[in-house]
């Protein structure tokens, strides 16, 4: 191991033990102090690297056990109905990638904009969208979105490092992001929050989801279009034509039919996931029934199936699922309401300071935290047991979390930015650019939860 993975073994096991020699803390149970301090234990390899994610969640769930947890409980995270939405959707983006219907779409609607900072920026963000309506995975809409502008940048004869070109680079990850947050299956933040959801009993259906968080998203990123220009204004005016973009379409060929059919499974899941309240049918049924057609057609063979998605990533996140639930299992999210109560009861009646004041914090946490994963019900859990549910709904308080998912001051708080530089040979943008448009991400999502409140209030959720 390197030298900061043994730095980070050591700390968690340092930390660890010092939570399970520390005395009693007043409300938890010593059951619940032993998961504490498996779960902080946990948290600090998956900070510091120390071992494969999914290694780690193995390792946390075998610890749970060891203290005291029934395996059905600590195995319980991937039993439940959010982690095969996942699995389901992963294999539809798989699906997409595989087939080139992601990358069509992408080129035909990059066509239909001007060759401007401002039209292939906003051309970047139809692509986000677009494609977040069958590929909830981050990752894979930035590896498939993430290529393409580097190559238009190179078209356009852009320098390394130059203001266009981190301008459009970053604007890419972006959209490739935050777009997703429309829907609730859109991102891998929406099964997640399912799953916390599930842990309080709250209900949590696609059509309101939406209704909550569709302007907002579309708010961020409009705001996010509008003003990253100006921050990272562009050496010269951009003019260019769309031959670089016809070209790809034209190499691209007509559409096949493993396309049709992925075409097909994924509107007609958006249209299931739509009517939920109509059929009241699980909404991970018709994933299944979409993986099923899409093997029969032959777009998922056998190889896709082991390695179509990342097993890392969805053992890592099975796990996050178990944790989460284990933490309302054990009271420990009711012992963090006590040090959260007297900020929530401070800001009582305050609803837009009360959700700033969680965006600040949350984007504090991510320094600590890569994926968000820990942070959200961490934050959210307690907070939602404070405030009135009835007058601030459980929507509205977990939104300043989603809204923030995406900070990227430092490269290990965002995957996605991580990636572009990787893939870009660290050619896109250099990290003052990173910052400064990463400062400006952060100033924009609570310029956007202020305009949220209001209009939460014109539609009655508030």
């Amino acid at each position: 191991m390197k030298k900061n993975q043994w730095l980070g073994l050591s700390l968690a096991v340092i930390v660890a033990l010092a939570i399970l020699a520390a005395p009693l803390p007043s409300g938890l149970s010593i059951d619940a102090q032993r998961v504490l301090a498996v779960a902080v234990f946990t948290i600090l390899l998956w900070m510091f690297q120390v071992m494969n994610n999914g290694v780690a969640a193995i390792l946390m769930m075998g610890l749970m056990v060891l203290a005291g947890v029934k395996p059905a409980v600590a195995l319980g995270g991937f039993a439940g109905p959010s982690f095969w939405i996942l699995v389901c959707v992963l294999y539809y983006g798989c699906a997409m990638q595989k087939t080139g219907l992601a990358q069509r779409l992408s080129y035909y609607v990059l066509s239909l904009f001007p060759g401007t900072y401002g039209g292939i920026n906003f051309a970047f963000f139809v692509i986000g969208l677009v494609l977040a309506m069958g590929i909830p995975s981050m990752t894979v809409r930035t590896a498939i979105m993430v290529p393409i502008a580097w190559a238009l940048v190179q078209s356009l004869g852009l320098r390394p490092r130059s203001r266009g070109s981190a301008l459009i680079m970053v604007t890419t990850v972006e959209m490739a992001v935050i777009p997703g947050t429309v829907v609730l299956y859109g991102s891998l933040f929406g099964p997640f929050v399912d799953s916390v959801f599930k842990a309080k009993d709250f209900p949590l259906v696609w059509l309101e989801f939406s209704e909550v968080m569709a302007v907002p998203t579309l708010v961020l990123c409009g705001l996010i279009l509008l003003l990253n220009p100006l921050v990272m204004r562009p050496e010269e005016k951009l003019r260019a034509d769309s031959s670089f973009v016809k070209e790809k379409l034209r190499a691209m060929g007509a559409v096949t039919r493993g396309e049709w059919v992925t075409a097909a499974v994924v509107v007609l899941s958006i249209v299931f996931w739509a009517t939920d309240r109509i059929h009241n049918q699980p909404s991970f049924l018709i994933g299944m029934f979409g993986m099923a057609a899409l093997a029969l057609a032959g777009v998922l063979r056998d190889e896709d199936i082991g390695g179509g998605v990342s097993w890392t990533m969805l053992i890592f996140i099975g796990g996050i699922f178990g944790m989460s639930t284990m933490i309302q299992e054990y009271k420990i999210t009711d012992w963090l309401t006590g040090y959260f109560l007297p900020v929530a009861q401070g800001l009582a009646g305050e609803t837009l300071l009360i959700l700033l004041v969680m965006a600040v914090a949350f984007l504090i946490l991510r320094f600590f935290d890569p994926t968000g994963f820990i942070a959200l019900p961490v934050l959210f859990l307690p907070v939602s047991g404070v405030v009135d549910i009835d007058k601030v709904p459980p929507l509205v308080v977990i939104s300043p979390m989603i809204l923030a998912a995406a900070p990227f001051w430092l490269s290990h708080q965002n995957f996605w930015i991580a990636m572009g530089e990787g893939m870009t040979a660290n050619q896109a943008f250099g990290a003052g650019q990173r910052v400064k448009l990463a400062t400006l991400y952060a100033g924009i999502v609570l310029a956007t939860l202020a305009v949220s409140v209001g209009y939460w209030k014109l539609i009655g959720v508030l």
